[in-house]
């Protein structure tokens, strides 16, 4: 076994030197889900098929990322969609740790995270999960994330915290809130609560995160931002082209989490490939030239994107 562990490292290390090695790799393992959210591109019209990632496809496109592990500060298992809508999802956090990855997350509206689920959430050993929640009150967030229910959710949370208080388990939770008209009023009070039930020893954090454009998939940078645009964020290379590598539950690769309604550029798809390779392609080598150059406005998804403003206005 240490033989094929040293075996796979090396042929990491022995990828060709211009090569780019993201920092954090994400797989959708669904793409789909239960909550009907405004501020989300999901249910907006698209060529991708709804539907769960297969076992034996995700566990190909996971062994043929082992040689790069090390290079990967966070690996997420979700990107357009819902996780725990997959019944597999244990049983993939399993997998992935089984090869040695670190540092996983997925996102979730906790609308099905039941008493089962929390406790296999917390046996997974799971690094870190991610609670949507927007809002202090029933009317807000409910009418943020139709199909959810607010005393469900809260209920939830809580409770698996407490599982995780009382069992020691290593799990962190970040519990966050996209900030936006409709809720921006409710967030010091939001803060407040969750920052008494949460444990920063642990690692837990409460955050906001302002709402972004998808790429004017639901709202023009305009819009969003009015006049404030800032002449170093639109000319700067964005970080998530080089920096993270998406792969959907179709096996395709977009350029960044704002292409991933329906990937525009063509990169590739990582199935039966090597996923690195892809990211290293031609196509997407083009799309980061651009950026280098200070042209990156001129891809529609990156002219309207306002996820680096979002990233800016970031409060724990």
């Amino acid at each position: 076994m240490k033989e094929i562990v040293e075996t796979v490292e090396i042929r990491a290390t022995e990828a060709p030197p211009d090569w780019i090695i993201p920092k954090r790799a994400t797989i959708e393992t669904v793409f789909g889900c239960n909550a009907r959210c405004p501020m989300c591109v999901i249910e907006n019209p698209t060529d991708r098929m709804k539907g769960v990632m297969p076992l034996d496809t995700f566990r190909g496109i996971v062994d043929s990322l082992v040689p790069y592990r090390n290079h990967f500060e966070m690996f997420d298992l979700f990107a357009l969609g819902e996780p725990l809508l997959d019944r597999h999802l244990f049983e993939r956090i399993r997998y992935v740790k089984s090869k040695g990855f670190k540092r996983l997350a997925f996102s979730t509206n906790a609308q099905l995270l039941n008493k089962e689920r929390q406790q296999a959430l917390l046996q997974s050993e799971i690094e870190t999960v991610i609670f949507s929640l927007d809002g202090a009150r029933k009317a807000t967030h409910e009418k943020i994330r139709p199909r959810v229910t607010f005393e469900r959710v809260v209920r939830n949370i809580l409770s698996v915290i407490k599982l995780r208080d009382e069992g020691d388990y290593p799990t962190r939770f970040i519990v966050r809130f996209i900030k936006q008209p409709l809720n921006a009023a409710e967030w010091p009070r939001y803060k407040v609560f969750w920052d008494a039930r949460t444990s920063r020893r642990r690692g837990d954090l409460v955050t906001s995160y302002n709402m972004h454009s998808w790429a004017g998939g639901i709202a023009s940078k305009r819009d969003l931002l009015g006049d404030r645009f800032d002449p170093e964020i639109e000319a700067a290379p964005c970080h998530h082209a080089f920096d993270n590598m998406t792969i959907l539950a179709d096996g395709s690769m977009p350029l960044c989490a704002e292409d991933i309604l329906d990937p525009q550029y063509g990169i590739g798809n990582v199935i039966g490939r090597d996923p690195v390779e892809v990211f290293n392609g031609a196509a997407f080598n083009a799309l980061r030239e651009r950026h280098k150059a200070g042209r990156k406005n001129e891809l529609p998804s990156c002219r309207e994107c306002t996820l680096l403003y979002s990233e800016s206005a970031k409060t724990n």
